[in-house]
């Protein structure tokens, strides 16, 4: 069984600050207005990157138990493309009968980079806890797969709200040993 990616939230903000001797002019507030960090600090940056991470994985691992059905409740976490990406996965879960059971936890969050309007981090996804049941009942969970993955997310303030915007597997040394 193929597993797809899974995805994963990042949080985090850079103060940006600019001093000038200049008065502002209505262009330059303009300007500094949309440079204003997302969040007044890191550790807030980072509580609310844990939070909707929590709440992706939250609707992530019901759609999984469901069957891979209704996986429109993704909408509004996640970026349209990532949507689709995984929309295609869950389609695939569907047609072949398989559910999960279950659900994931996640730690060793942490903040890898901001900007004023995104946020990238590192997380490790627990896997431990799902179990992949067939149409029969029968668990088919692989015995090799690796139940410590560690993630890259990258999340886009949009609206007010971070959504997901991309959750790779990290290539690097892995942090979730």
């Amino acid at each position: 069984m193929r597993v797809k990616p899974l995805i994963a939230i990042p949080l985090i903000a850079l103060a940006l600050a600019g001093c000038s001797t200049q008065q502002p002019t209505q262009e330059t507030s303009t300007a500094a207005a949309q440079e204003q960090p997302l969040f007044s600090s890191d550790e807030e940056a980072l509580a609310a990157a844990q939070a909707a991470y929590a709440n992706y994985l939250e609707v992530s691992d019901q759609i999984a138990r469901d069957g891979g059905a209704n996986p429109e409740r993704l909408k509004g976490l996640v970026s349209s493309q990532l949507f689709e990406e995984q929309k295609a996965g869950y389609l695939d879960v569907k047609s072949s009968g398989l559910l999960a059971q279950g659900s994931s936890h996640f730690d060793n969050f942490s903040i890898q980079s901001a900007s004023a309007d995104s946020i990238s981090n590192y997380v490790c996804l627990r896997l431990s806890e799902i179990r992949v049941i067939d149409d029969l009942g029968t668990d088919v969970t692989p015995s090799g797969r690796n139940d410590n993955l560690p993630l890259e997310l990258r999340w886009q303030a949009i609206g007010g709200k971070l959504v997901l915007e991309k959750s790779e597997v990290w290539t690097g040394q892995n942090f979730c040993l």
